[in-house]
């Protein structure tokens, strides 16, 4: 097996393979308990069952925490322990979805290993080798940019002595007040929480991975169409085979696109149902109620957010635009110097990629940077109207008389 450094830079003499782009995604779920390790064991089989305890009891956690602690805590803190619940209420949603079409999310490996076979040529392997580093590098920034806002937030919970996200955890909280108490809680939460991140960066991620690889294969199927009837070696019934394989290329193309699609669509209308809430909350958390401190500790929150949606939206647009380019290809292609029996195919072949290939969240709207965009418009007129009707200058002189 490759070794990370080698995948995130693309090194090696062997030829990559699409599916390795999944690795360090398929890595990540087995740490975080969501895929089983092999070969199966005790230890192993206890570390899903906590896993899933976490990922199914987090709602009840934070909310709970958000609710003992409202009355304690500045509105500051309560607004971020807010906004942090509101995430967490699809976080088991998502994963539970997941997890029941994961091994129709494997099949598409088997699919990936005989698309590449077709294409051996030096610059078809060159452009596997940087689908694969890019995908890699993709999947490193979602774990610096999560692990990040989760190192910052228990550092300055640290510094000002208290909880990171104020969660309720019986057992712990029943003791009586003391260092062992918050000690043990502390610690409790931290653990929480990077096993939530280390779930929740999984995924958020591999949409952008999956997405960037079917990108691949469209581009490297592109320019195979583009070299159709150019080679006089070829003879017409060796052209007839290859124009064949290329629509049956597209035709996998197209069934890996409709697996992805289908949990795609789901987990992202969770996430977009939500985004606008979030972000409103942290608007308001920055400009009416918080100081300096907060505005800075909203905004390192602020990063992840954006980062759940924006490499799969950003990956879907370019996706549209690569399979955009395909018809075109075969229009262009050298099909004069193809018998009848091509012309044929070639016109059904045209009609089938007329349509780009795009997702969409549960037939609601198209997932891609536009609806990305416009979702954050929305958070940023629900604040407007929020702030003019004023909500937040009316809550906070409430909270100063008393």
């Amino acid at each position: 097996m490759r070794k990370i450094a080698d995948l995130f830079y693309g090194r090696g003499k062997d030829d990559f393979e699409t599916t390795e782009s999944f690795v360090l995604l398929s890595r990540g779920w087995t740490t975080a308990g969501f895929l089983p390790r092999k070969p199966k064991r005790i230890i192993n089989i206890i570390h899903q069952l906590i896993c899933w305890s976490c990922i199914l009891s987090c709602p009840y956690l934070f909310f709970s925490g958000v609710a003992k602690t409202m009355s304690s805590l500045p509105i500051t803190i309560v607004l971020s322990h807010f906004g942090v619940a509101i995430n967490s209420i699809v976080f088991p949603l998502k994963a539970v979805y997941i997890k029941a079409n994961i091994d129709h999310l494997h099949d598409t490996g088997k699919i990936f290993k005989a698309l590449d076979r077709r294409y051996q040529r030096p610059q078809d392997q060159m452009q596997i080798r940087n689908s694969v580093k890019i995908c890699t590098q993709i999947f490193v920034i979602f774990c610096i940019v999560y692990w990040l806002y989760g190192t910052s937030s228990w550092l300055v919970a640290l510094c000002i002595h208290e909880y990171p996200h104020g969660n309720y955890l019986p057992f712990v909280d029943w003791l009586p007040e003391s260092n062992l108490r918050f000690w043990l809680h502390f610690i409790f939460e931290v653990a929480l929480l990077y096993e939530l991140l280390q779930m929740s960066l999984t995924m958020d991620s591999f949409p952008a991975l999956y997405i960037r690889s079917i990108r691949t294969h469209i581009n490297l199927l592109t320019d195979r169409v583009s070299r159709l009837g150019l080679d006089p070696d070829l003879s017409d019934q060796q052209n007839y085979e290859e124009l064949v394989d290329c629509i049956v290329s597209h035709q996998e193309l197209l069934q890996i696109s409709k697996t992805v699609g289908k949990i795609l669509s789901l987990t992202t209308f969770f996430q977009f149902t939500i985004y606008a809430i979030i972000l409103c909350v942290c608007m308001l958390n920055m400009f009416v109620f918080g100081d300096a401190s907060t505005k800075v500790i909203t905004l390192v929150y602020l990063l992840p957010v954006f980062w759940q949606t924006l490499p799969t939206c950003y990956q879907a647009s370019m996706l549209e635009a690569d399979s955009a380019k395909l018809p075109l290809a075969i229009f262009h292609c050298n099909w004069l110097a193809l018998d009848k029996r091509c012309h044929k195919l070639i016109i059904y072949f045209m009609q089938r990629t007329q349509e780009d290939i795009c997702f969409t969240a549960v037939k609601l709207f198209v997932i891609n940077l536009r609806t990305n965009l416009s979702i954050a418009k929305f958070s940023f007129t629900l604040y407007t109207f929020i702030n003019e009707m004023g909500f937040g200058e009316t809550l906070k002189d409430r909270l100063e008389q008393k």
